[in-house]
């Protein structure tokens, strides 16, 4: 059964095949400032899946990309919906033919798995995965 999710505005739709096992919480700066509603804006919770099952139907034309050279991947591109600014998804060259898909765009969303760049977690937030 496929899975569905849309940006705050509705202008973009996202449909999976079906819904992961699992979110990864990233810490990384990119992502805390992209926000989801995860944890308070310290970090993010993604779905990392392949490229090429996610369809996304962007009914309006509003997503947009911006070229993120400060992230640790060297060159990250993060889509967005230009329309309600709810960030789409996450790819870097560090992981070819996968990508970052906010969680937060679908309901309900799959509890966290595993955590990436847990060394910028802040020290009050004592919940560690793997």
């Amino acid at each position: 059964m496929s899975y569905t999710g849309t940006c705050n505005c509705e202008s973009i739709r996202i449909t999976l095949p079906h819904q992961p096992s699992n979110t990864v919480l990233c810490y990384c700066t990119g992502c805390k400032k992209v926000g989801g509603r995860e944890y308070i804006l310290i970090c993010s919770a993604n779905y990392f899946v392949d490229e090429c099952h996610i369809t996304i139907d962007d009914r309006k034309g509003t997503l947009r990309e911006y070229h993120d050279t400060k992230s640790r991947s060297g060159n990250a591109i993060r889509r967005f919906c230009s329309g309600c600014g709810s960030a789409i998804v996450t790819i870097t060259p560090m992981s070819p033919g996968k990508a970052y898909l906010k969680a937060s765009l679908f309901e309900p969303i799959s509890a966290p798995g595993k955590e990436v760049f847990a060394e910028k977690k802040p020290d009050w937030m004592t919940t560690t995965l793997v």
